[in-house]
């Protein structure tokens, strides 16, 4: 049965969902996914918005420089809705809580598309704060004013404090019952300014518009106040990277570039079209130009949920683990390899980021770690920690959950820039934790086997990008996989008694976002990744269990996509490894290996035309290859093989709502 779904998008300017979140957007629109989204300034900036024709001085029109992203917004949004950038919107007005009237956009021919804008001025206006959304949520104006774009629907200003802001974003998750919440990135990171990484449109020392975070915080804020379509609490949140695509590793291929470039050109009329309105056909400085900014060329989650929520419990049962309503829920089969699954059970703990990390205990308790986002400050008090669950016994119920802090705690300036947590155990029963710290190294806290915690330990480390991969060797050693801006980083230990330390030799291939490793049927470990500017997916593999890593990560070539590759091995000798992972089309592309088997695809059209995270892989008892992802309706949806000889996914089965 196909639950209703709804996707809303809360963006700063028109176009940072063009930038930042497509394809993900196209996706949804092709499948005819009811789509909002929210743009709560203007856009307006200076207000000088030349025709690429021009070469005189532009007079400064705010007025129509805001009307004109907006007709270039809904041109980009009929293009990809329709192929038609010329189709005709239903234009209305909505009253917020508050009282400020916003103007909505409705596609005739699609009415489920809807844009918003409440048309904050953006910053620098005479009669308004310098960056309106920052200083607003910074407490700094206790109110912002609003733009009256030139020849729109809202002929006088308006003002939005703070909470009427925030209550307004809770309001409009209702009226669209959003089931999945997009938006920038609340923790942008912190970032030296030099030649080689300009300062841009960078906000102080953060690496995003200070709109972004704003927007962003804004956002998450109204987030926790909304408890889904009818009380439900059926939504997920996912956040995006913004100007932080500039200064890593590319991670999309040519046909998902040129994808997000061609809506981008016709937002900004590159190509010369006159909509008829003299306020004009769009923003002309983004038209022909938006591969120069290193913004288009990459779609980069924030809080990577990681690819091993699933996964069978001391009997065998498959269990998913994920964060809906920004609390973690499960989901477990009703028996070892069966289609009937429970779930999902709340188990609370939040707020909390999307990722989840998993482990069973040695007696066969699960173990549950994630990032919660306990203070998103006015100013720079922001709290971030991490949070852990354990059952009381196997099958059983949970206890509390205990806060193990943050390895930057009480920093103003560190706190909130705190990756999602990896966790394995070693061959003693030693559970060791791992998260990207603030300063973009390695930090490690570890629990020992009679369930004391030990302090957090710096392992080190530079420039590591956000998702992490931590496993167990073949004879218990931990070791751990980092993708930095030059290569895989490794950590491992040499022995059960040491600590893990970083081979400083050890560098594989520039990966363009997360790096999976786990540990194959032979015992070698192996990594994937994506290479950079192809979205190919590259495997490396040690020689022999423990051995060295000879040969260079090789290409096995893939469908495109962003984000984590899923791995997950069939433990019988010589069992099967299954990889998948988002794809060019929205879907999940997988591959068996060993052997020539081609990457298949999973169709994502009966899910929303995309999903939410990365998708997670596990083989059942049965020995099927199983792949599990969060859909747009913010439930569980499975595939798995008709039977293990099987090379086909069957179709998908959605778990429990």
């Amino acid at each position: 049965m196909q639950r209703p779904l709804s996707v809303v998008q809360v963006v700063a300017h028109p176009d940072d969902d063009l930038y930042f979140m497509n394809p993900a957007t196209f996706h949804g629109l092709k499948a005819g996914t009811p789509t909002a989204t929210v743009y709560l300034t203007a856009g307006d900036a200076l207000g000088q918005n030349p025709r690429p024709w021009q070469t005189e001085p532009v007079a400064e029109d705010r007025e129509a420089y805001g009307k004109a992203r907006q007709n270039g917004i809904k041109a980009a949004y009929a293009a990809m809705a329709l192929g038609e950038r010329t189709a005709e919107w239903k234009a209305s007005l909505l009253q917020t809580p508050d009282g400020p009237v916003a103007e909505v956009y409705s596609l005739v021919r699609a009415p489920w598309i809807s844009l918003v804008f409440l048309n904050i001025k953006q910053h620098g206006t005479p009669e308004g704060p310098a960056r309106s959304l920052h200083v607003l949520w910074r407490n700094e104006a206790e109110k912002v004013p609003t733009l009256v774009p030139q020849g729109g629907l809202v002929h006088e200003q308006y003002w939005y404090s703070r909470q009427g802001l925030i209550s307004t974003l809770v309001y409009l998750f209702g009226v669209f019952r959003a089931t999945l919440i997009r938006t920038m990135d609340p923790d942008p990171d912190r970032l030296v300014h030099d030649e080689k990484f300009p300062q841009r449109h960078d906000y102080g020392d953060l690496s995003d518009h200070c709109d972004h975070t704003a927007a962003a915080l804004f956002a998450w804020t109204a987030l926790s106040q909304y408890q889904g379509p009818d009380g439900s609490g059926l939504f997920t949140a996912e956040a995006f990277r913004g100007y932080y695509n500039e200064r890593w590793p590319h991670n999309l291929g040519a046909q998902a570039v040129s994808l997000k470039e061609f809506f981008l050109n016709i937002y900004g009329a590159a190509d010369g079209y006159d909509c008829g309105d003299p306020a004009g056909s769009g923003d002309y400085s983004v038209g022909l130009n938006s591969r120069g900014t290193g913004w288009v060329q990459s779609t980069q989650p924030r809080y990577p949920a990681g690819t091993n929520w699933l996964a069978a419990d001391a009997q065998g049962r498959l269990t998913a683990f994920a964060v809906i309503n920004q609390q973690a829920v499960v989901w477990r089969e009703s028996a070892p390899g069966s289609d009937q699954w429970r779930g999902p059970f709340v188990l609370g703990g939040g707020p909390l980021a999307p990722g989840i990390a998993v482990d069973l205990t040695p007696d066969g308790r699960w173990q549950i770690f994630a990032e919660r986002l306990s203070h998103l400050a006015h100013d720079d008090g922001h709290v971030r920690e991490i949070g852990a669950l354990v059952q009381s016994a196997p099958g059983g119920v949970f206890h509390e959950w205990l806060n193990l802090g943050n390895p930057s705690a009480g920093d103003a300036r560190r706190d909130r820039h705190l990756g999602t947590p990896v966790v394995t155990r070693d061959g003693r029963g030693r559970l060791h934790l791992f998260v990207r710290n603030a300063g973009q190294g390695l930090h490690t806290r570890i629990q020992e086997a009679d369930g004391t915690w030990g302090e957090w330990t710096d392992l080190r480390g530079f420039d590591l990008q956000e998702g992490l991969a931590a496993l167990t060797a073949h004879d218990g050693r931990v070791e751990v996989f980092g993708s930095s801006r030059e290569g895989v980083f490794h950590w491992s230990q040499n022995s059960l008694d040491e600590p893990l330390s970083r081979a400083p030799r050890f560098k594989l291939a520039t990966p363009a976002g997360p790096c999976t490793a786990f540990v194959q049927s032979t015992g070698q470990v192996t990594a994937v990744f994506r290479q950079p500017d192809s979205a190919r997916v590259l495997m490396a593999q040690e020689d022999a269990p423990g051995g060295r890593w000879a040969k260079p990560a090789a290409s096995i070539s893939g469908r495109g996509g962003y984000g984590a590759v899923a791995a997950a091995t069939y433990a019988v000798a010589g069992g099967p490894t299954l990889l998948a992972t988002r794809s060019d089309l929205g879907g999940v592309a997988y591959r068996m290996l060993p052997g020539d088997d081609p990457w298949r695809e999973l169709s994502a059209q009966p899910l929303g035309g995309t999903f939410a995270h990365a998708p997670a892989a596990a083989f059942d008892a049965l020995g099927r290859a199983t792949v599990a992802v969060i859909g747009l309706d913010g439930c569980l949806h499975i595939s798995r093989q008709r039977r293990p000889d099987s090379p086909e996914l069957g179709h998908w089965q959605t778990v429990g709502g």
